[in-house]
């Protein structure tokens, strides 16, 4: 079996990725947003993991765990099958045990994980568990770093990475086993690594695979994994083990007419809820900070007045016993401190009122909560290949969402759940929620996946098929790009060296053309910190958010945009950490620079590690060095040299402004400028190229701008744009 050649196979040998180093570590480059797309929703991802038993020794709080009582189970039945389904609510220990159970009759264990923090984070819990030091017997390989040997058992990792072993290792003989978690978050990532596993498993029938989620439809896994020939008569090669636990009845209500404010509407039912019902936590489902802040200042107003009037009586008029009113919010972009109020026990006769985005339906789970109020929405990302962007749009919850908001309810005693949409609109409602891979853009995935050696993409065992506008749309990309030729292969000068950089297509071709430009170093800068997020800090008081916005006005915003700022900052910064003799003073000399620029020191340390892992591959491996240009090399014309390699990359998302004063782009796409770039308090420019868009209301915010002029259109891309 092993000396058969695999059909998906790198395009050549002598760029196997990933390598390894003198000391025999897998060197692996991640970027940390390559499992996001453009749009970005902190909102709806948390990092907060509540651990309740954290005051008993660490063998006690593993047999707490509900995963514990399932051990020899999970053993047998993986023994028997090839795959194994696991459905367990979150919380119940599937990320942390199961892999040392794999681990413990002899396997090695690949965990994969959608976000780096979860990744890095679950390693060193483990390890703690283990009484080892992460980098031994567990490890992990995340956001440019790797802690692991190549005797390391259990290894933590991000589904890119993963993917980017398959490239050296296409048939995955260095694992036994391979956990994918957190199934149910069906990112582009996931589905491709299914898709991939399902090949592996035909070839390797001793590679085992455990697929875990808190959520996902566990017939449609079983199915999709199920290698057996039913005609012939053959065993199922996968099953399923459910660990749900819940146990309490829940009475769900709806409403007789729709709301005509879901908004207003959840801070009435919550006020209903606490004035004639029985005490118990209220947990309230909102789509966006936005919506949570509103309905949070109604509430407060409320509970201050309630807990005032309750220092007078001991009932409501409905005869309930009157209670004080704690209101909470909850969601991802919320500081660490005050994510963890939401999970600590209250006062007594106080009730908890959590208002929470989507995190709180899988990803987190809140002790104590008896009531619900579900306002039958949430917000999705959609990529448009009609207007070829990517945007936020708040929509109907599925089903399956109603029925596991529902089911945060019922966990310590009977619960109950109020649905803000009619019966009627419930039975209206979809199954699920169709995956990322449907609704976003499929360029670097497209890339991935011809790097792999896969061409007939169309063929492609994806769990659920990805529309066809949305595969044209991306190979369009990719072909405009110059990534792929009009075969549908990759070129081998640009293409397969772009599938090798852990980066956006647009970002990639920048950097591969940047020695054209003679701007390899500048660059590497722009690159580097387009994959940021909040390099400015939001302030919280009123005079420093108005002194964060004076410094960064005078001493990084340029006219030409976002993308040259961005430039500016982290050549400023990378002066003041390469001046300093050693290390310590450096650290030092930075944090005090990042404060008084009102500067994030974490977001600039990020963006050093990402470019020394990118400098690594460009200048080490492809060996793209700068093009000698004549005359001096400053000033203007290096500027202009700069801004056209970033526009070879990103021509594909210009826009123009229109007559009514709004920008349009190239496939008609109504834009504006977002208020947090440079361009917003400026003169608005005639042309510009964006990296990312943001949504807010109905309006799509370009963000990561640049000013360009029409004419290096004409010049930079010729193949896609005429004069007209």
């Amino acid at each position: 079996m092993n000396a058969r050649k695999p059909i998906f196979q790198k395009p050549s040998d002598d760029i196997l990725y990933p390598v390894r180093n003198k000391n025999g570590e897998i060197e692996t480059l991640v970027n940390p947003s390559i499992d996001s797309a453009l749009t970005i929703d902190n909102d709806s991802k948390t990092n907060v993991v509540y651990n309740r038993y954290h005051h008993l020794p660490l063998d006690a709080q593993r047999q707490k765990l509900p995963v514990f009582q399932y051990r020899n189970h999970i053993l047998y039945l993986l023994e028997k099958y090839q795959t194994l389904i696991l459905i367990g609510e979150t919380g119940c220990g599937k990320s942390t045990q199961v892999p040392q159970y794999l681990y413990e009759v002899g396997h090695k264990v690949c965990v994969t994980q959608p976000r780096v923090t979860a990744a890095v984070s679950l390693a060193c819990r483990v390890a703690e568990e283990k009484g080892d030091a992460v980098g031994g017997d567990v490890g992990y390989a995340a956001a440019m770093t790797a802690c692991r040997s190549p005797d390391t058992g259990i290894v933590f990792m991000t589904e890119g990475v993963l993917l980017r072993e398959m490239f050296a290792s296409p048939l995955l003989m260095q694992y036994s086993c391979i956990v994918l978690d957190e199934v149910h978050e069906r990112s582009q990532m996931t589905d491709v690594l299914m898709g991939l596993l399902k090949k592996i498993a035909r070839k390797r029938k001793n590679l085992k695979i455990v697929v875990s989620s808190a959520t996902m439809d566990a017939d449609f896994l079983k199915d999709f994994f199920n290698l057996a020939d039913k005609k012939d008569g053959q065993f199922d090669t996968s099953v399923i083990m459910s660990m749900q636990g819940r146990t309490h009845p829940i009475d769900v209500f709806y409403i007789e007419e729709p709301a005509a404010d879901y908004v207003r509407a959840t801070a009435d039912a919550i006020i209903k809820i606490h004035e004639n019902q029985p005490f118990g936590d209220i947990l309230a489902f909102l789509t966006s900070q936005e919506e949570i802040l509103s309905a949070l200042e109604t509430l407060q107003t409320y509970a201050e007045e309630n807990n005032e009037k309750n220092k007078y009586r001991k009932t409501f008029p409905s005869g309930i016993q009157a209670a004080n009113v704690s209101v909470l919010p909850m969601y991802g972009s919320l500081p660490l401190y005050r994510q963890i109020k939401v999970f600590q026990m209250g006062d007594r006769n106080v009730r908890k009122v959590v208002l929470a985005t989507n995190i709180a339906e899988t990803s987190v789970t809140i002790p104590g909560i008896v009531y619900v109020v579900d306002c039958g929405f949430h917000k999705l990302p959609y990529f448009d290949p009609v207007l070829g962007v990517e945007c936020m749009s708040v929509c109907p919850i599925s089903k399956h969402n109603a029925t596991q908001r529902a089911g945060r309810a019922g966990r310590t005693a009977r619960g109950m759940c109020y649905r803000l949409y009619t019966e009627t609109e419930y039975e209206k409602l979809p199954e699920s929620v169709p995956p990322e891979m449907c609704r976003s853009d499929l360029s670097a995935v497209l890339l991935n996946l011809k790097a792999l050696g896969i061409h007939n993409l169309l063929r492609f065992t994806f769990p659920t098929p990805p529309p066809a506008k949305s595969l044209l749309s991306g190979l369009e990309t990719l072909y405009a790009l110059n990534a792929i030729d009009k075969s549908g292969n990759l070129t081998e000068d640009i293409g397969s060296k772009m599938a090798e950089l852990p980066l956006k297509p647009m970002c990639a071709k920048m950097l591969i053309n940047s020695g054209e430009f003679g701007c390899v170093d500048e660059m590497l800068n722009i690159v580097s910190m387009l994959q940021m997020d909040s390099v400015f800090p939001k302030q919280s008081t009123g005079k420093g958010n108005v002194a964060a916005r004076i410094s960064r006005r005078n001493n990084f915003e340029v006219a030409e945009g976002d993308v040259i700022m961005y430039l500016n900052l982290l050549d400023s910064y990378l002066k003041i950490r390469n001046v300093q003799k050693d290390e310590k003073t450096a650290r030092k000399a930075c944090k005090d620079w990042c404060q008084k620029m009102f500067v994030n020191y974490r977001v600039m340390e990020k963006a050093c590690e990402v470019r020394k892992s990118l400098e690594k591959l460009i200048k080490g491996k492809f060996n793209i060095e700068n093009q000698q240009f004549e005359g001096p090399d400053l000033g203007s014309a290096k500027c202009e040299r700069v801004m056209k390699c970033v526009l070879s990359g990103l021509f594909p998302q210009a826009a123009c402004l229109g007559i009514e004063g709004v920008y349009r782009g190239i496939r008609g796409a109504r834009l504006h400028i977002s208020p947090d770039s440079c361009l917003f308090h400026m003169q608005q420019p005639t042309w510009v190229v964006f990296a990312s868009v943001q949504t807010s209301g109905d309006k799509i915010y370009m963000r990561d701008m640049m000013t360009i002029k029409k004419e290096w259109l004409l010049e930079i891309a010729p193949h896609y744009y005429t004069e007209s």
